[in-house]
């Protein structure tokens, strides 16, 4: 944090301001307040009414008024803001250095003319000149001979003047010195003054004070009255004495209502603890729970007759002797505890029992078998142990919850207890039981990631386990080929890892991709196939071939007439190479894009044609009679009317351009020869004597954003990727769901997605992608794995293996070991099948009002250039806890925690 930082703390800290002023002691300002030097608890102040609980100096506010270092003004407001003045920042620093008695035992002072104050800071001032935090000499030197407009009490106080009053306040003189001659790190260095160099050197050198973000000091700039809390504050470590109202000790015991502290000299105090009691701890000025403080740590208390309402850590350095293990015997009787180190430790007869949680627990709880610490402090000459935490307590029950994590090489576990919400995580017994919920007996492979399970644990070990919900596990696996089932309802693959040979059930609409074969399907599979399997709760939906011994030649010339009596066809591909294959009647013959009987193959099929023929494993599959090339543009040249494709198969087919081609280029109208781009996916339609190339076609298959659904004119329009729109017509058009099951234009849904597959104009087929929306139960970056709960509960988890982009919902680019669990995404999959996870923006907003006409959800700014209006997505979910509520629920003032993907609400948490 920067010197003086007005910058504000993101979380919220509690505040417990407590403004106690000495007797007949004046404020910092103008106006006077005075109370009784017998303050009470019932006129202790808890809060300066224009100091908000998150504002950022919360915390040194709060300790230096209830050290009576600082005070409010006559209006009970503290004005953080106001810039100090001189008189007040030596009347600050007086105080804390504990001479307030000095300062009304001091008689009137007389000051010169360069050096007036106002009546009430006189006595203050003149004592701080008096113990050296400034002199007449050096003020006056500052004037410069110049006539002040203001008084100098009432002047300003700059950043390196209030460095070298406090330095001097805390007796770190000397060091400011020896520091004098050394150039600062800072970019302004040459604008801090010769005389304070050394004093601002000391104050960046005991993190009293840091520069500003952009590496500035900034000198001469004015000092506010919250930053100057904050410089004393910081400073206080330094002190040789601590202000009168603060105490320093070491922790001895900390109960829910009572702290004690020893001194250096062995003496033990102990004060009352308030309900507005505030802890902090020594890293930041974020609040804690006192649970974080633990006996021996260095702790400073601010009380008030006899009740500590500010505590911070010093040091968090144990000063204790500590063994850890699992007790095999507490003997009541002779007050020992045995640990599985097989020592025998003694007891103290007042030993504290607690949690790891620090609640309180009794003797009782501490049963044979638990996890446990023995605690005895170093500060105090005892060989007893005064206290006992217990890490673990054996666990005997039998519980519904669903997986978190396992791992089956380490038999460990982490379930989410459904009657309580908490992770526990166990050991999974050598002698497991685990079944389906038919009871059929399973092993610790068909356990998964959000999986809701029944689970029985004797001695924190899981003995038992009953799947009652199995949760959607996406994984991919790749290997070879191997056969069907004789019932063609499983497929055999020779694995690339794991077990050698596995067996996969088929989906019943299970889909085959084989490039180079439209409509593939599972018979079209052959033996040494590379294939991917798309495996959803063990049952594979998708087989893409990866790679196949194929052979796709593409516009060769049939060589002479096929000899039906030798089955004998020779073709010549287009490098002059020829090529002699024996054909079968199961050949599938095409023409035009008609299916025809082999037997027309002869008189049609004749010497001179073009044809493409797919051959897998030197068995012709498919001969078609070339109405079209289909590859990617390697050449365009429009001066020598060439144009070259290169297939699939990776041949290279040129063509000269007779005529000029109509040009279609995927869903854009009124394209010509000049829109076709170098590695454009094209298709060359030809003349039925296959001599001229009389149209240029386009393919494009990508994924939009779906923004308006037209049921009755059978038309949507979809934003791209460059958030264009377009809208196209689906009359005619098949529509298939993410399960491969036909859909129609219903299932369609605003801010949602479809793939759409173009060939030129013509839309070819529209693929709805639902994406997964909902909270990270589980990430496992290791394995590419993510576990989701959506927002209708159901659990889902999803392999991206190593196909994957993840981004923050602004578009940053993250990844998955930054990923966590709470986290809200969207997940889906591109037109090339490579995951997307976006994950969605989190804040905490409080409601101005909720427009219905519009669909949105405006909220109140905390600060300049907040966003104050949201879209909310269609199907958002919004609840508190697990209670459904709607839109109109929110009314002004809710403070709420919003998720934010594409720039729209999807979840609304009150």
């Amino acid at each position: 944090m920067r010197f003086m930082n007005t910058k504000k703390l993101a979380s919220v800290i509690v505040s417990s301001l407590i403004m106690s002023s000495l007797a007949a002691t004046p404020v910092l300002g103008a106006s006077i307040v005075t109370t009784s030097a017998a303050t009470t608890t019932s006129n202790v102040k808890l809060s300066f009414p224009d100091v908000a609980q998150d504002y950022w100096g919360i915390r040194h506010i709060s300790k230096l008024a209830l050290e009576g270092i600082i005070d409010g003004f006559e209006d009970g407001t503290y004005r953080s803001e106001n810039s100090v003045t001189q008189q007040d920042v030596l009347i600050m620093a007086v105080r804390m250095m504990g001479l307030q008695s000095e300062v009304d035992s001091t008689a009137t002072t007389v000051f010169p003319e360069f050096l007036q104050v106002s009546d009430y800071a006189r006595k203050y001032v003149e004592v701080a000149r008096q113990k050296g935090l400034i002199s007449y000499e050096e003020e006056k030197a500052r004037t410069n001979g110049v006539k002040q407009t203001e008084i100098w009490g009432q002047q300003k106080a700059t950043r390196e003047w209030v460095a070298e009053v406090v330095i001097r306040a805390i007796g770190k003189a000397s060091m400011a010195e020896g520091l004098s001659g050394t150039s600062s790190a800072f970019k302004d260095n040459n604008e801090i003054s010769p005389s304070t160099l050394g004093y601002v050197n000391a104050a960046v050198a005991l993190k009293i004070v840091d520069g500003f973000e952009d590496g500035s000091f900034q000198p001469k700039g004015a000092v506010t009255r919250a930053q100057m809390a904050t410089f004393l504050s910081r400073s206080q470590k330094e002190l040789a004495t601590l202000p009168g109202h603060a105490v320093k000790g070491y922790l001895t015991n900390l109960t829910s209502g009572t702290i004690s502290i020893m001194d250096d000299l062995g003496n033990t105090s102990t004060y009352k603890l308030s309900s507005n009691t505030t802890f902090y701890g020594n890293k930041n000025d974020k609040a804690i729970q006192p649970k974080e403080l633990q006996e021996t740590y260095q702790v400073t208390l601010v009380p008030v007759n006899g009740t500590a309402y500010y505590v911070e850590i010093n040091s968090d350095e144990l000063h204790m002797d500590i063994h850890e293990g699992q007790l095999l015997n507490l003997n009541m009787s002779t007050f020992k505890a045995t640990l599985d180190d097989y020592n025998a430790y003694d007891l103290a007869q007042d030993v504290t029992v607690t949690d790891s949680e620090g609640r309180g627990l009794s003797l009782a709880d501490v049963v044979a078998g638990s996890t446990v610490q023995l605690r005895k402090s170093q500060l105090v000459d005892s060989d007893k142990y005064t206290s006992i935490v217990v890490k673990q307590i054996p666990i005997n029950k039998t519980s519904t919850g669903d997986i978190q994590m396992i791992d089956a090489a380490s038999r460990q576990v982490t379930l989410v207890d459904a009657s309580t919400g908490e992770a526990e995580s166990f050991t999974l017994s050598s002698t497991l039981v685990a079944t389906l919920a038919d009871n059929s007996l399973v092993d610790l492979t068909a356990l998964h990631v959000g999986d809701t399970v029944e689970y029985t644990v004797k001695n924190s070990v899981v003995v038992k386990v009953t799947v009652k919900k199995q949760a959607d596990v996406g994984i991919t696996v790749e290997g070879t080929f191997k056969q069907l089932s004789d019932d063609k309802s499983a497929i055999i693959i020779n694995k690339t890892s794991g077990k050698p040979v596995d067996i996969y059930e088929l989906n019943t609409n299970a889909q085959v991709a084989i490039n180079g074969l439209t409509n593939a399907g599972i018979y079209d599979l052959a033996s040494g196939d590379t294939v991917k399997l798309d495996v959803l709760n063990n049952k594979v939906t998708k087989i893409t071939v990866t790679s196949r011994s194929i052979d796709n030649l593409y516009f060769a010339k049939i060589a002479t007439n096929y000899d039906a009596n030798s089955k004998l066809l020779v073709v010549v591909d287009n490098n002059g190479k020829p090529h002699a294959y024996t054909l079968t009647d199961s050949v599938s013959v095409s023409y035009g894009g008609t299916t025809l009987p082999f037997s027309n193959f002869a008189s049609m099929f004749t010497a001179g044609k073009y044809v493409d023929v797919i051959v897998s494993q030197d068995k012709v599959m498919k001969i078609t009679m070339s109405t079209q090339v289909t590859g990617t543009l390697t050449q365009l040249n429009l001066t020598t009317n060439d144009i070259t494709l290169k297939t699939d198969s990776g041949q290279n087919l040129s063509f000269k351009l007779a005529y000029t081609p109509v040009v279609e280029l995927a869903n854009k109208a009124n394209s010509t020869l000049s829109d076709l781009k170098i590695g454009d996916i094209v298709s060359l339609q030809l003349s039925y004597d296959q001599s001229i190339v009389q149209k240029i076609v386009t393919s494009k298959t990508a994924l939009y954003k779906t923004a308006v659904v037209n049921g009755s004119a059978k038309t949507i329009t979809v934003t791209d990727a460059a958030n264009t729109a377009s809208t196209v017509s689906l009359d005619g058009v098949p529509i298939v769901k993410a399960d491969q099951t036909a859909g129609a234009i219903s299932d369609l849904l605003p801010d949602d997605y479809v793939k759409l597959s173009f060939e030129g104009l013509s839309l070819k087929k529209a693929e709805i992608v639902t994406p997964i929306r909902g909270k990270v139960t589980a990430v496992n970056a290791a394995t590419g794995s993510l576990t989701i709960q959506d927002f209708s509960g159901k659990t889902q988890v999803v392999s991206v293996g190593t196909n994957y982009e993840v981004k923050l919902n602004n578009g940053t680019p993250w990844s998955l070991t930054s990923m966590k669990v709470d986290d809200r995404v969207q997940v889906m999959k591109d037109a090339s099948d490579k995951f997307l996870v976006q994950v969605a923006t989190a804040a905490s907003r409080e409601v101005d009002n909720y427009n219905s006409i519009v669909n949105q959800l405006y909220f109140k700014a905390t600060s300049a250039g907040d966003r104050t209006s949201y879209s909310l997505f269609p199907r958002a979910y919004y609840h508190q806890g697990s209670t459904l509520l709607t839109p109109a629920s929110f009314t002004t003032g809710n403070v709420v925690k919003i998720y934010v993907l594409d720039d729209k609400i999807v979840e609304i948490e009150k």
